[in-house]
């Protein structure tokens, strides 16, 4: 039986083999817990574990892409083009930094705590003829932070997740977040991660640490709901609600560094002050101040 047909008995799924038409937009980057994963935990039983190995890619060349259909076919292995929940093993192009590009992929994988590991794994399972370690084929996520091996960690149980503060923050997406092209998913990966998504500002209570407004600016939307707000709106946020008004960047950037990112300047639509964030009662550790 093909790996093909294989694939569609196993997971009644419909499957193409790993060509590239199509697959680059899947590549664009923009619960609180996470399913049980079973990986090669058992290297005593091939035939086991390998019904339970799910692999896509990100950002691989069109030579690489050949290594990947060898593997499936050497392995008896699953692999999906487009990103789905089933992926149990994303396997990436890395940077001669050793980092990663930041992709859709990337993205999911990291709050699924899958295995993100380089080709280099792929090429070296094919010489030695088994399936090694994924733990020792880990790369750095683009800011040159482990974050993929703390997730990776945090899936296996070894320790506590870094994410757990999200839990204690409430997210309002403003209405320019509806026009970027990764809206869907920036709510999926918001739920995925633990975030409080709300509708409706009056929600915004002490029972939150955190009370964000994310906003995002596209510049070739004239449509005015895609405009940034203004100082008297954010103004009156801060006033009414202790919300924080910032960019969709700081966002990203907590979910690909997998962990809280200081909420400096940068990410600040309207520029805060300590006497801004002490008027607000707000707790002036989650924040960091240029120097006056």
């Amino acid at each position: 039986m093909s790996w093909k047909d294989k694939y569609i008995n196993y997971y009644q799924h419909s499957v193409t083999n790993t060509s590239n038409n199509g697959s680059k937009s899947d590549d664009n980057v923009v619960n609180n817990g996470t399913p049980d994963r079973c990986h090669l935990s058992n290297p005593k039983n091939h035939s086991v574990r390998n019904q339970r190995i799910v692999i896509t890619y990100s950002n691989v060349e069109d030579d690489e892409l050949k290594v990947l259909q060898e593997l499936i076919d050497v392995f008896d292995l699953y692999a999906y083009i487009s990103w789905d929940d089933r992926v149990t093993h994303l396997i990436v192009k890395t940077l001669p930094s050793g980092r990663c590009i930041r992709t859709k992929k990337f993205m999911n994988a990291l709050l699924f705590n899958c295995f993100i590991i380089t080709m280099d794994w792929a090429k070296n399972c094919l010489s030695s003829k088994t399936l090694l370690p994924e733990v020792d084929y880990i790369p750095l996520e683009f800011s040159g932070e482990p974050s993929p091996l703390v997730s990776w960690r945090v899936g296996r149980g070894i320790i506590a997740s870094p994410m757990e503060w999200t839990g204690n923050c409430i997210l309002y997406l403003h209405s320019s977040i509806e026009f970027n092209k990764s809206n869907t998913d920036i709510i999926l990966w918001a739920r995925r991660a633990g975030f409080v998504l709300t509708n409706d500002l009056k929600e915004f209570k002490n029972d939150f640490k955190l009370r964000i407004i994310l906003a995002d600016q596209i510049s070739s939307c004239t449509d005015v709901r895609s405009n940034l707000p203004n100082t008297t709106e954010i103004t009156s946020w801060i006033c009414n609600y202790k919300g924080v008004t910032l960019f969709l960047d700081w966002f990203l950037e907590c979910l690909f560094r997998y962990q809280f990112v200081v909420i400096n300047q940068y990410y600040q639509i309207m520029k805060l002050n300590p006497n801004i964030v002490e008027f607000a009662d707000m707790d002036e550790s989650l924040f960091e101040f240029e120097n006056c």
